[in-house]
């Protein structure tokens, strides 16, 4: 399809300059990383996922019409990334964090409306576990009443 591989050159042309500038911010090593270190480590994967979608062979005609359009469900995923931006102080990152994957599974993922709840409340809770008592990083609590301390 002649739309991915313009948007694969698109990708691998806006790769190139972050992974140019973030080696001159200096990307260390493993063990200590310097300020340049992730945004080269995404650039360089954003320049082979674009560099994938330019060489890869174009999908057979039978298999395009059978997947149909997905832009119904792009719309979908960005109206709800637009959503959990708004909502993430207000609603608290659980809370939040559940709706969106919940959406994003249900009407993006074509998953199953019980199975795309369980990943989602799971998937939230084990992140928020994560982020807030390992990597201590304050999460907005929203309506979710857990003590401040936690």
């Amino acid at each position: 399809m002649p739309g991915d591989r313009i948007l694969g050159m698109g990708a691998a042309l806006t790769a190139i300059p972050v992974v140019l500038a973030s080696w001159g911010y200096g990307i260390g090593s493993f063990r200590t990383p310097g300020a340049g270190f992730w945004p080269f480590s995404i650039g360089l994967a954003m320049l082979a996922l674009g560099l994938t979608l330019v060489a890869r062979p174009a999908a057979d005609a039978a298999v395009r019409d059978a997947t149909g359009s997905r832009w119904r469900a792009f719309a979908v995923a960005l109206l709800t990334l637009a959503f959990y931006v708004m909502a993430l102080e207000p609603l608290g990152y659980f809370v939040a964090t559940t709706i969106l994957l919940v959406i994003q599974l249900r009407w993006v993922e074509a998953r199953s409306f019980r199975g795309s709840v369980g990943i989602a409340v799971a998937a939230a809770a084990i992140s928020l576990v994560v982020f807030r008592t390992l990597l201590k990083v304050p999460l907005p609590l929203g309506i979710l009443p857990l003590p401040q301390g936690w």
